[in-house]
């Protein structure tokens, strides 16, 4: 949270004048304290009611010159519209100048098939058939991270060292037995080339491939458990229906044993999400290890099943909260929310980004299959209008990295399009092929944000800590 700024009176020849633009807003912690949030910068200060009240009705000549001053130096109101204008300009610039530069992250797929049965499944929903797979796909697909960098870097004027490009090795699911000569090849080639990687598998192999992946390449797995045991293997199971929960558990102590970091999933949707701390509980022996990363993900959508047992992302983070509060132990988990950037900028003092598209997908991501199939999106892969053009072109390059938010209408109007980066082009894609489409659906932020900044203002901020914010 910012602390109290040395605070200088002001002349108030301009102040009729003063321009507030729809990106800031409030919420109300307690009976006397609001926390007022820039949704352009990410700064935040307590402030009272009093001049909460003043602030939403441009009562600006009731206001202190010293307060006015501050709000206008932390870019919470402009002298002008103009001079709003310009800092927007200024900031989208830097943004995107950042965004379309971003060292590039690759994405090997070297088989679609899998030895699981999930009951969300999204590939299952793309109607993906199994394949064989081939070993030339890995020489490849190395080749097109060489070639695709380069011309990368000759667009955007940039150099990229070796060792900041990560690829993400998945599936299907990667590490089959069937596969190990073609993974062995696929981590020598990393170690040789000096690219980092990440694998994200479901962890029923682990105890054969352990040997194999342990490189100084490797940074992390991610593995997946929904619940406890009986919740987990009702969702994830094998094919002949035997479940996979102690499995994984195993596979997890392996990883964390061998110093590998372990990134846990948890999908949570109305199914399981009761069953969280009872999970909590059973995997609370990894909290200890450093290298263990547990949290939750709010399912958008559940692949063949769509959005039957999906939850608003703002009720199922209040109702985890909640859990929370009953069981201490789950506050260990992380929760992966929209707009979790910005509340760790506000109480964990971390920078914030406002973001001009919605993810690595309109930025330098690219996604190769075993075909030699060229994605931007992982929902997109295996499908064929998500691929890239066989001349290396984009489906009409504006439909990903050219994409976003002052191309769509309805972005440029809501206050929150720095936290939603314009939806998801996935999804667009799937409805039509126009730029300005908004895409994915809109996320009710105002109600979002309320439960995380309330949760987190009476969880850390102490009453005694309120003197060092301004108030009227």
């Amino acid at each position: 949270m910012s602390s109290k700024i040395n605070l200088q009176t002001c002349e108030y020849a301009r102040k009729s004048s003063i321009f507030q633009d729809n990106q800031l807003i409030c919420f109300n912690c307690d009976k006397d304290n609001t926390i007022i949030i820039n949704l352009i910068n990410g700064l935040a200060d307590v402030i009272d009611r009093n001049l909460e009240t003043k602030l939403k009705n441009n009562k600006f000549e009731d206001i202190q010159p010293d307060i006015i001053e501050c709000l206008i130096s932390r870019n919470f109101l402009f002298w002008t519209k103009d001079e709003y204008i310009n800092y927007l300009k200024h900031i989208e610039t830097k943004v995107n100048e950042y965004e379309i530069k971003e060292c590039p992250n690759y994405v090997f797929i070297p088989t679609y098939d899998c030895n699981l049965q999930c009951s969300y499944c999204y590939q299952k929903a793309n109607f993906i058939q199994r394949n064989v797979e081939l070993d030339q796909c890995v020489d490849e697909f190395f080749k097109f991270i060489s070639e695709q960098t380069r011309k990368l870097e000759i667009e955007n004027h940039s150099k990229y060292r070796n060792d900041e490009i990560v690829i993400t090795l998945m599936g299907g699911e990667p590490l089959l037995i069937e596969n190990r000569e073609l993974i062995k090849k696929f981590v020598y080639k990393c170690r040789d080339s000096g690219y980092m990687y990440n694998i994200v598998t479901n962890g029923l192999t682990i105890k054969e491939y352990n040997e194999i992946i342990n490189t100084p390449n490797l940074t992390s797995v991610q593995l997946t458990l929904d619940g406890n045991m009986q919740t987990h293997d009702s969702r994830r199971m094998r094919k002949n229906g035997d479940g996979t929960y102690h499995i994984i558990k195993n596979s997890i102590k392996l990883l964390l044993d061998s110093n590998i970091n372990v990134d846990l999933r948890i999908n949570v949707d109305k199914d399981n999400i009761f069953k969280l701390p009872s999970l909590a509980h059973e995997i609370q022996q990894f909290f200890n290890y450093p290298n263990f990363n547990p949290y939750i993900f709010l399912l958008e959508d559940e692949g063949c099943m769509g959005k039957k047992n999906v939850m608003e992302d703002y009720e199922a983070l209040s109702l985890i909260y909640e859990l929370a509060k009953k069981h201490k132990v789950l506050k260990q988990i992380n929760i992966a929310y929209i707009g979790r950037e910005l509340v760790e900028s506000i109480f964990d003092d971390v920078p914030f980004y406002p973001a001009l598209r919605k993810c690595a997908s309109s930025k330098n991501q690219y996604l190769f299959d075993l075909y030699g199939g060229i994605y931007k999106c992982w929902w997109g892969i295996g499908l064929s209008h998500y691929k890239i053009n066989p001349d290396n072109s984009l489906l009409l390059d504006s439909l990903w990295k050219l994409r976003k938010i002052s191309m769509i209408k309805k972005c440029r109007l809501c206050k929150f399009r720095y936290l939603c980066g314009g939806g998801c082009v996935g999804r667009m894609i799937n409805n039509s092929f126009t730029v300005s489409s908004q895409g994915g659906q809109c996320h009710d932020f105002e109600k979002l944000l309320n439960v995380a900044i309330k949760e987190n203002y009476h969880e850390r901020i102490k009453a005694d800590e309120i003197h060092d914010f301004y108030t009227t």
